[in-house]
């Protein structure tokens, strides 16, 4: 009887194909959330790298809970990547401003920045407006601002040319709705603006030399470190004009920074 070893070795690499296709499509049936507990169980096995690529699989889906930033920043932290870290930690407070086991965790981060420079801290009517900010979100400030706009109208009609309705209460309550449509109106505008402003962000790469031009070519300014936070404040098609927490500006490749 004859041997075919090219049938065997193509149905071989059939079986192997079959088998590939099922292992990869169990893995995207997995929910978010078996696989969030998968990336912690790797996390506690030490697998640093893979709990962080799994983490970040999830964030890139669009699954931006604080707490998975926050175990995204720990895995990579653990796996050396201290600029992905900082990235994570950074993300984590956004959503979450006072929690302090994340601004633990990015200030242990920041003690291994080259040249770190510590932000100015928020005084407190600027921490209230933090802590309001994160009431709502974007949507849910413009929710209540339609919503308090169209209570207002009916106040007003109501007290107008309604007889039973024209006294001083609705009238004082006509003047709460007013007040509470204007600053839900200003939070979703601020809001809005606030998470989508994109100037400031992480360096990804370390021993980049800030340069006092647009131009790789001219003269170093200073030296930024992976991790290091900072703010943008012009750019070119290549390059990206920093400013640190201590004044000093330069520009590098914009293709250095991971924007918050």
């Amino acid at each position: 009887m004859r041997n075919y070893p090219h049938t065997k070795s193509f149905f071989l690499a059939i079986a192997w194909l079959l088998t590939a296709i099922v292992s990869q499509a169990q893995t995207t049936q997995s929910s978010p959330q078996q696989r969030f507990e998968q990336a912690n169980q790797l996390f506690s096995q030490s697998k640093y790298t893979e709990a962080a690529k799994t983490y970040q699989q999830l964030l890139d889906e669009g699954h931006t809970q604080k707490e998975l930033y926050f175990n995204a920043g720990n895995a990579w932290y653990k796996a050396g990547k201290n600029g992905q870290a900082i990235y994570n930690y950074e993300k984590a407070l956004q959503l979450s401003p006072n929690d302090a086991a994340v601004k633990h965790n990015l200030a242990i981060a920041n003690q291994k920045v080259n040249g770190f420079v510590e932000e100015l801290p928020l005084v407190f009517f600027q921490q209230w407006w933090l802590q309001l900010q994160h009431l709502h979100k974007a949507n849910g400030w413009a929710i209540g601002t339609v919503l308090f706009w169209w209570l207002l109208i009916a106040g007003i009609l109501l007290n107008t040319y309604v007889p039973g309705w024209k006294n001083k209460f609705l009238r004082w309550g006509n003047y709460a709705l007013g007040a509470l449509f204007a600053l839900y109106l200003l939070m979703a505008v601020d809001t809005y603006l606030t998470s989508n402003n994109h100037q400031s962000g992480i360096v990804m790469n370390s021993n980049i030399k800030a340069k006092t031009s647009p131009d790789e070519n001219s003269r170093d300014a200073f030296e930024v470190g992976e991790g290091m936070k900072v703010h943008i404040t012009d750019a070119t098609a290549d390059f990206c004009k920093i400013e640190l927490a201590d004044g000093k500006n330069g520009w590098i490749s914009c293709a250095y920074i991971k924007r918050l």
